[in-house]
């Protein structure tokens, strides 16, 4: 049957386009190296893994006269959490922290476009999106210090770590991708000489695309590297055929652009993408091109 088909792009020269909003919630917990006392905090090794390690991208959506948004791009899928200690909350969950650990997840860093920020806004109720900037760094960032409370208890000897909060968001101000660097650590006074039950976790990081855009473009011996990130508009929306997208070049703009597609056409999948591109005498341009198909 043939499709009939709009066409958005994004060029390195110009890197402003709708984004797709996406409504799947991606869960990030909380974990120890043991329940024990002292342990070490990690992203939990059994979870689905949404880091830069796995290549995944948070898709931000673009904020409307509609919304509270207006002049960001955002997300309320990200979800930090923390595996419970006591059936009260569902648990004993293998990997959970010790009783009386408070986890926080602390912003280390964040990479992107110059001059952009990166947003927190903290929900007033569990499963109710944040309409309240909380706090924001500039980019890029490093040596952060802001913390999100992922424990949801007391922070008393021997509560539980748990914590799951829905509503919570997180933003930038400008087209772009960007890295964000993030460290679990325990901020209780239940451990040896009132400090924390836990170590910190190593280093974590995430990817998040603001618009569409070229991630990446690094220049080689052979010839160009090249990133971009697919956001995805599935599972969520099932009744909307997938996005594809694909990666062209032409050796000029304008009047005298002649685009060529570089690769296989991919549908949208929030993850990274990378291709190489050989080395030419002439100038080259790239964007990547989103088909959204009408049945």
């Amino acid at each position: 049957m043939k499709k009939n088909f709009l066409i958005k792009m994004s060029l390195v020269a110009s890197l402003a386009v709708v984004g797709l909003q996406i409504q799947a919630h991606d869960h990030m917990p909380a974990a120890a190296t043991s329940s024990d006392p002292g342990a070490t905090l990690q992203y939990a090794p059994f979870a689905t893994d949404y880091t830069t390690n796995s290549g995944f991208v948070f898709s931000l959506d673009a904020g409307t006269t509609n919304d509270p948004y207006l002049g960001y791009y955002y997300t309320s899928d990200q979800v930090f959490s923390a595996l419970a200690a006591t059936g009260d909350n569902g648990g004993p969950e293998v990997g959970h922290a010790a009783p009386g650990t408070y986890i926080q997840v602390k912003l280390l860093s964040v990479d992107g476009p110059a001059g952009a920020s990166f947003g927190f806004w903290e929900t007033a109720q569990d499963g109710i999106d944040s309409t309240n900037l909380t706090w924001s760094v500039p980019v890029p960032s490093v040596n952060g210090t802001n913390l999100i409370a992922v424990t949801q208890s007391d922070g008393s000897p021997g509560s539980d770590p748990y914590g799951h909060l829905h509503g919570r968001v997180y933003s930038v101000t400008k087209p772009g991708f960007y890295k964000a660097t993030w460290q679990f650590v325990d901020t209780s006074s239940n451990g040896p000489d009132g400090g924390p039950v836990d170590l910190p976790s190593a280093p974590f990081a995430t990817y998040y695309q603001a618009d569409l855009t070229i991630a990446g473009l690094t220049a080689t011996v052979n010839g160009l590297n090249l990133a971009f990130a697919v956001p995805s508009n599935q599972p969520d929306d099932l009744s909307t055929p997938p996005t594809d997208y694909t990666l062209e070049t032409s050796p000029a703009l304008g009047a005298a652009a002649n685009w060529q597609p570089l690769g296989d056409v991919i549908t949208g999948d929030d993850t990274l993408h990378f291709i190489t591109v050989p080395a030419t005498n002439s100038a080259q341009f790239f964007r990547l091109k989103a088909l959204y198909y009408n049945n």
